[in-house]
């Protein structure tokens, strides 16, 4: 059984993350989940403002998007957020998985450091930081 993965990242960072998740998949023997995986389109009228701000519809396909994101949270072993500025449902993301479901939270940013990600996660100023901190989560959870 693989270690679950959930890769949390602003919505800009799409395609940049790509290949960090087939390099984490590859080195580490890991499964990852980001939120492009879902399959609707409502994401990206989200992203591309194509819905009226505050609208019925907005609220609707907001609805599906965080509930389809809180349960696959829920189904992961880990989170990782990629924070390298301020992104609400990135920061939603953390502290739903770190605070709620007590669950590894692992954060990479240069933001200086804040009580409240202090709280929610384990802070890394590099990649590799991250990758040894899941090596030892594997070898702790008994993964292979």
């Amino acid at each position: 059984m693989r270690l679950k993965i959930y890769l949390s990242h602003p919505p800009g960072l799409r395609r940049e993350i790509i290949q960090w998740v087939k390099e984490l998949e590859e080195r580490l023997n890991v499964r990852v989940w980001i939120p492009v995986h879902m399959k609707t389109k409502d994401i990206t009228l989200l992203e591309r403002g194509k819905l009226k701000p505050y609208s019925e519809e907005e609220r609707r396909k907001s609805k599906i998007i965080v509930e389809a994101n809180l349960r696959a949270i829920k189904n992961c072993d880990v989170l990782i957020a990629l924070l390298p500025y301020p992104s609400i449902g990135v920061i939603m993301e953390m502290f739903y998985s770190g605070y709620i479901l007590q669950k590894p939270t692992l954060v990479l940013t240069y933001m200086k450091s804040h009580p409240w990600l202090s709280m929610v996660a384990r802070v890394y100023n590099t990649k590799e930081g991250i990758l040894n901190e899941i090596r030892r989560i594997k070898e702790v959870m008994s993964y292979e």
